[in-house]
């Protein structure tokens, strides 16, 4: 038996459908999504949960389908603005274009994402008349169908619901049964249920309920594997982080390469050298060597041969070249060095980055061709395979692949035992970015079940355990080293095997809340259409 009464639709005080609460609505659901993600001032994470209790509201209260569009959209574009102003900066610092021109490029992105808040509000207009039970019901269907579904097709999933609930692990940990976006719309319903204006315990009870039981499968899941920042056994590895701090400005200039390469081999002697006897995987970040290593022999001896002489494997990215001429690809790559000295494996980027890798040909501008930098355009990648040695079963994502949990779905599947994420995020400098990308990329822990090695060139590096918490993490901007350990796990989470059928039954549950009165108006109208012709 439900506890929401099955027939009595959910109501609004007046308030709410004045300006002004509109206006104020608005404004708290803004604030809660830039207070939930890290930002620059102070962040609490459960207040990420009034955001799609504010779009709701700006819906049902709306006097119409486009009134409720606009509200969402509103409200959505100013959070986004607020929490993602930072892409402003890899465009004016990087890109060189000026500040009049760069601010627009980040408030074009934030209106393109908003528009999932505008449609989350017109569905909330939608279902106003239906049960408490339907009302709820079906805008978490649609809050899981609407993060999917941009993710998808957007290509810049950045702030899911649970992306902010990560800095509290206790409220994520039910991703490793039906992923992280299916988690953001279990609080939302929660949070209806519970904070939607009016009297109504029994609708309280169920969203206490659905509260208490997500946080106490989240308390029992934690409690089952304890924090562990030095894991031990033959199923564990040592890890050494290298951060060469690279100006992002200086990185791809002829002159600085042989600089760069000697930065990362002192550092990594140095790293070495304070724990001698260690085999660690060495890590250094994202194209950490920015040239061409088969043809830039000198400097890649020197590299193989700090292998060999640590006798331990080293993991870096560099820009991979095939062909020559007009017909040259390159790759945004990951290689692994054997402690042989010898290159075992290679991965190329398969999700790449809008204006970072690649211009879309729909703005193919050449003021924006500058972000690109000294490579052009990459060419994506299609082999997810491990990069194996020894009993090491690397699952490789590059920069922002760490955010789409189907990448890491398929690095699983294909047999890797840890994850690693190798990134470069001195594109954003000193802003919320690299807290919020580093939590984006904890959630794939969660649901895989699995640790996540996170390089990088200016930080945040870290060791994610399985639980999705940074057990170990360095700081930023300095040209340092990071000692850590991680586990090797085998088997699948509940969430690897149910992964492929959650998102239609999300779509599905969403389409028949939102259209069955229609279909059963049509269905009705027919039948006595057919009734008064016979």
């Amino acid at each position: 038996m439900s506890l929401l009464p099955p027939s009595s639709p959910l109501s609004l005080p007046d308030f709410c459908r004045t300006a002004r609460g509109a206006f104020l609505t608005g404004v708290t659901g803004a604030l809660a999504l830039w207070a939930g993600f890290p930002n620059d001032a102070v962040s609490l994470p459960p207040l990420a949960l009034l955001y799609p209790l504010c779009l709701a509201l700006l819906g049902a209260a709306a006097p119409g389908r486009g009134a409720a569009l606009r509200r969402g959209w509103l409200c959505a574009w100013a959070g986004h603005v607020a929490a993602l102003y930072w892409l402003t900066l890899p465009v004016h610092n990087v890109g060189g274009l000026p500040w009049p021109l760069a601010v627009p490029c980040a408030l074009f992105v934030s209106a393109c994402l908003s528009a999932a808040g505008g449609l989350f509000s017109l569905a909330a207009f939608q279902l106003r008349q239906r049960s408490a039970l339907v009302f709820l019901t079906g805008l978490a269907a649609v809050w899981y169908s609407l993060e999917w579904g941009f993710a998808v097709t957007a290509g810049f999933p950045w702030l899911p619901l649970a992306g902010a609930l990560t800095a509290w692990p206790i409220m994520t940990q039910a991703a490793d049964c039906v992923g992280a976006y299916m988690v953001g719309a279990l609080w939302t319903a929660a949070t209806l249920a519970l904070c939607w204006p009016g009297r109504a315990p029994l609708r309280r009870c169920a969203g206490l309920a659905l509260a208490l039981a997500l946080t106490g499968y989240g308390a029992w899941r934690l409690q089952e594997f304890p924090a562990d920042a030095a894991p031990s056994g033959p199923d564990s590895l040592s890890v050494l982080f290298v951060e060469g701090n690279i100006d992002q400005n200086l990185k791809w200039t002829t002159a600085f390469q042989r600089h760069t390469t000697e930065i990362y081999l002192t550092l990594t002697q140095a790293g070495l050298a304070e724990r001698p006897g260690e085999k660690p995987l060495i890590i250094w970040p994202e194209t950490a060597l920015p040239y061409d290593f088969s043809r830039f022999t000198l400097y890649a001896d020197a590299v193989r041969g700090l292998a060999a002489a640590a006798r331990t494997p080293l993991l870096t990215g560099v820009p991979g070249f095939e062909g020559s001429g007009p017909t040259q690809r390159v790759y945004n790559r990951a290689l692994l060095i054997g402690p042989d000295g010898e290159l075992l494996a290679g991965y190329d980027k398969e999700h790449l980055v809008p204006f970072g890798e690649y211009v879309p040909p729909w703005l193919d501008w050449e003021f924006l061709a500058a972000l690109l930098q000294e490579v052009g355009t990459y060419t994506p990648g299609k082999n997810a395979a491990p990069l194996r040695s020894g009993h090491l079963a690397l699952g490789m994502l590059i920069c922002y692949e760490g955010v789409f949990p189907w990448l890491a779905q398929e690095r699983v599947a294909k047999g890797a035992n840890i994850l690693v994420d190798i990134s470069n995020d001195g594109w954003f400098g000193a802003t919320p970015a690299p807290r919020q990308h580093l939590y984006l990329t904890a959630l794939r822990a969660v649901e895989q079940g699995r640790w996540i090695l996170r390089g990088t060139n200016t930080g945040i590096s870290a060791v994610i355990d399985s639980r999705g918490r940074p057990v170990v993490s360095g700081g930023q901007f300095r040209r340092q080293w990071l000692w850590g350990r991680a586990r090797l796990m085998d088997g699948v989470s509940p969430y690897h095997r149910l992964a492929p059928f959650i998102p239609p039954l999300g779509l599905l549950l969403s389409m028949a809340t939102l259209f069955a009165p229609a279909i059963r108006s049509t269905s009705k109208h027919i039948r006595l259409h057919h009734a008064a012709t016979e």
